[in-house]
């Protein structure tokens, strides 16, 4: 049945990847940067160094920003690992830039990943030749766990999560889940609800463990003098004393719910600053655009990082340096949770920085984290955009209640353990069997 359902496959691949085209050509002209060894793509990795007996090879696929800046903990383990090497690969412009300027002289090989489709597939895998794949969140990819299979090779879903919709339509269809669920799928999940759903679809209960969210110990360490709160705060134009809101991650809606938010508490005779960190740096035009009808003094971070003293927003449109720009802020927004947004953007990064935190309602993609919070009375979530702004104003304006959530959140943190341990010792095991 599955050589049956892998070659239906790779029938069907070639079609749905031409009528798909017109969708993913215009986001790669849109965000740029998809033609950086774009060979790699199409399986042509160029020849590796013959493996060593004594070493083992790990494939490490990790789609984009997001899912690299979770792996932080476990790539500066595996690293340091003499015995291993790692080959790095990922999908978005963001992601391959973020791994080529971390990572590119401490592994042997990375680039984008290849289409998957069996042609492009099998001539990547003759280059790279691994002992362990190992691929990040929800990433199934069919042709890639077949050739996995195939080899005799282990594979391995870190930080594995099934979203809602994700679990609906895998339910719905046995061919669905022959395809992208092969017998011998290893999960490193995220909480035991996570762990009943990959159960439900039929991975074996001794393949599942659940260690936790790799976010929680993946804030990269960043000297106190370099990256402190002051410096930060005069490299954003803003003064010693000033209050920062953090926007993480923003949609369209919320930017501008955040600019009237600081406008309102500026009027209200609070030095309020806005340090505005969009989810799609791209974006910054049509920011710029609307930054500009207002009375307030802005400056984006790519034009110059410096900005002038005595700007009131600071937009932050580059990638990979949420984690240590964030730390100026005194509370933060967390994106993709204002209707129409939905999903929610992962909280791990401010809370880990015992940053008080304010969400909307459409936080579905991070349910288990988020509610577990709320039971800690560790973050605010809201109904609505009039409830959010005011739940920003009030945490604003009251500095002994921002040291209750702050206080809480590292609390959490501290009860979380560290998923990223757990994860590099299952590594070491699927590397060594025996």
């Amino acid at each position: 049945m599955p050589n049956k359902v892998i070659f239906l496959y790779r029938i069907i691949f070639p079609f749905a990847a031409l009528f798909a085209s017109p969708y993913f050509v215009f986001r790669m002209l849109r965000r740029g940067g998809y033609g950086f060894k774009f060979k790699y793509r199409i399986g042509l990795f160029p020849t590796l160094k013959k493996k060593e007996i004594s070493r083992k090879r790990i494939w490490i696929q990790a789609v984009s920003v997001g899912e690299l800046s979770s792996l932080a903990n476990v790539l500066e383990r595996l690293i340091k690992d003499p015995s291993i090497e790692i080959v790095l690969t990922g999908t978005t412009s963001t992601g391959l830039l973020m791994a080529a300027k971390k990572y590119q002289s401490q592994v042997l090989c990375h680039g984008p990943f290849p289409f998957d489709w069996w042609l492009f597939s099998r001539l990547a895998w003759s280059k790279i030749k691994p002992d362990l794949i190992i691929t990040v969140d929800s990433e199934l990819w069919p042709e890639h766990f077949h050739q996995a299979i195939s080899h005799g090779i282990p594979v391995l879903i870190v930080n594995a999560r099934l979203s809602d919709r994700t679990l609906s339509r895998l339910s719905r269809s046995l061919l669905a889940r022959k395809l992208l669920l092969p017998e011998g799928l290893e999960i490193l999940t995220t909480s035991d609800k996570q762990l009943c759903r990959w159960e439900e679809l039929g991975v074996e209960k001794n393949n599942i463990q659940v260690v936790g969210n790799l976010k929680v110990d993946a804030i990269p360490s960043i000297t106190e003098d370099a990256l402190c709160a002051e410096g930060l705060k005069k490299e954003f134009g803003f003064l010693k004393d000033s209050l920062v809101i953090a926007g993480i991650s923003t949609w369209p809606g919320e930017e501008e719910l955040l600019v009237e938010t600081i406008d309102e508490l500026r009027n209200a005779q609070l030095d309020a600053r806005l340090l505005l960190i969009p989810r799609h740096a791209e974006r910054r035009k049509k920011l710029a655009s609307m930054l500009q009808q207002k009375e307030l003094s802005n400056h984006l971070r790519s034009t110059c990082k410096q900005a002038p003293e005595g700007t009131i927003i600071y937009v932050a449109d580059t990638t990979g340096e949420l984690a240590q720009l964030i730390r100026c802020a005194d509370l933060a927004w967390g994106g993709k949770t204002l209707p129409p947004n939905r999903g929610g953007q992962n909280p791990i990064e401010p809370i880990a920085l015992g940053i008080p935190l304010v969400l909307g309602p459409n936080y579905q993609n991070f349910q288990h984290t988020c509610n577990d919070l709320l039971a800690h009375h560790a973050l605010i979530s809201t109904e609505s955009q009039a409830e959010a702004k005011t739940a920003l104003i009030e945490l604003a304006q009251n500095p002994e209640r921002r040291e209750q959530f702050s206080s809480r959140a590292l609390d959490w943190m501290d009860s979380q353990g560290s998923p990223s341990k757990q994860t590099h010792q299952k590594i070491l095991d699927l590397l060594s069997p025996s």
